[in-house]
């Protein structure tokens, strides 16, 4: 026979959305077992809990919409038609172009300079 604890437990096992406003702070686990326990179940306080329910199984049919095969072949072909060449001439051109941009940050300070200058004519 399962406690009336257990039973809270399996609620919000079926609702995971309720963990989240524990830890954002909107409840707490006790004002959330009072309430459980005073409306039961069925109370229409829970509804924002099961559409959060039903928006995640609408992500599910989003993603098995997106994995049809008509999709992955247009996936393959842009693929296909990506030149490596191509894309390696466009990273050696970034690397210059950071290489550049990390010289400009590399100057060596101006006391030095005038340290050097000054041993040179001694």
């Amino acid at each position: 026979m399962e406690s009336r604890i257990d039973e809270f437990r399996t609620f919000v096992r079926k609702y995971p959305r309720i963990k989240d406003d524990v830890k954002n702070g909107l409840k707490t686990w006790q004002s959330l077992y009072e309430d459980w326990v005073l409306l039961g179940e069925e109370d229409s306080v829970w509804d924002i809990y099961k559409e959060v329910k039903k928006d995640s199984d609408l992500g599910n049919k989003k993603l098995d919409d997106l994995l049809t095969t008509s999709n992955i072949k247009n996936i393959v072909e842009y693929v296909k038609k990506i030149n490596p060449d191509s894309i390696s001439k466009t990273l050696n051109t970034i690397q210059k172009v950071l290489q550049i941009t990390q010289s400009f940050g590399n100057k060596p300070s101006p006391g030095l300079y005038n340290a050097n200058y000054n041993s040179w004519w001694d």
